[in-house]
């Protein structure tokens, strides 16, 4: 509505047709129109909050049920299947990220820790065609990923813990040998195993590239990130740096108010053996400050 008065209003100067009080007729419609556009913002206002009503008393009232019943009921929404947006919260340049990264570097699988409902994890098969792992440590969303890809062979869904789950992975020969992505967010309130999951991968994969959601960028309060009290933020403070000697960091290459979605942030970090194959990304900002 503004762009089309914009537009007009040049073109309707001939209207203005004066009141004994001075005011133009078209003038005194606007106050008219005014009201009509906070009226209208408010009905939206009210049904995003209702909306938002009913999607928290939907989650309180199926936490309350065992896993193996709510995943069913949350598979009778389609809508659930683009949670968060969709792939990667919905956020187009992270999406962008991804692909740069697959056409940059050969990678041999992509390792995903927090499945959630696999939205991404199909995101990244798609996009890479390459095998991936994912884990997830509640039942309930573990559930509805594997019956939600189970026609994904390419596409390995597990349940447990995601470090014990990184741990048992590096001890395969086959893959430590392996180039890998890993896309890390299976951070989720009090248990934020994020730095255990960094140690395990930079002590046993020389040629990997590790991305980590919901994280900080320093500088663009637009992207948003976890942050759970003293010590338990998504911070450059909260990395393990003695583990990270050599390693790129490397950060969103836009501003969060050209992203979409839902705007988090995110930090990627590069081996020494593959860090260099990134100077050229488009879709990253390399960081002045090494981690190390």
């Amino acid at each position: 509505m503004e762009i089309i008065l914009h537009r007009i209003l040049p073109q309707m100067q001939f209207l203005r047709v004066s009141h004994p009080s001075g005011v133009s007729a078209f003038d005194s419609s606007m106050p008219c129109l005014r009201s009509q556009r906070a009226r209208r913002g408010a009905k939206l206002l009210a049904a995003s909050t209702l909306r938002n009503n009913i999607e928290r008393a939907y989650n309180k009232t199926a936490e309350l049920l065992p896993p193996t019943i709510a995943w069913r009921i949350d598979y009778l929404r389609p809508g659930l299947r683009g949670s968060w947006g969709g792939p990667l919260n919905g956020q187009r340049h992270r999406q962008a990220m991804v692909r740069e990264l697959l056409q940059l570097i050969p990678f041999d699988e992509i390792v995903e820790t927090g499945t959630y409902r696999g939205t991404s994890s199909e995101f990244f098969f798609h996009v890479s065609g390459r095998p991936v792992r994912t884990v997830e440590a509640h039942l309930r969303y573990h559930f509805y990923a594997s019956r939600r890809l189970i026609s994904y062979p390419e596409i390995e869904v597990t349940c447990g813990d995601s470090r014990s789950f990184l741990r048992k992975l590096a001890t395969e020969s086959a893959a430590r040998r392996k180039a890998i992505l890993f896309y890390l967010d299976a951070h989720w309130n009090e248990d934020l195993p994020l730095v255990e999951e960094i140690m395990v991968i930079a002590s046993t994969w020389e040629r990997c590239v590790i991305m980590i959601d919901d994280f900080e960028v320093p500088g663009d309060y637009g992207y948003a990130f976890d942050d759970y009290g003293p010590g338990k933020a998504l911070t450059t403070a909260a990395l393990p740096r003695e583990a990270l000697g050599g390693w790129g960091c490397f950060y969103p290459s836009v501003p969060a108010a050209q992203e979409t979605g839902a705007r988090r942030g995110c930090l990627v970090l590069a081996s020494p053996k593959v860090v260099t194959r990134l100077g050229s990304a488009a879709t990253l900002r390399r960081e002045d400050v090494n981690p190390s």
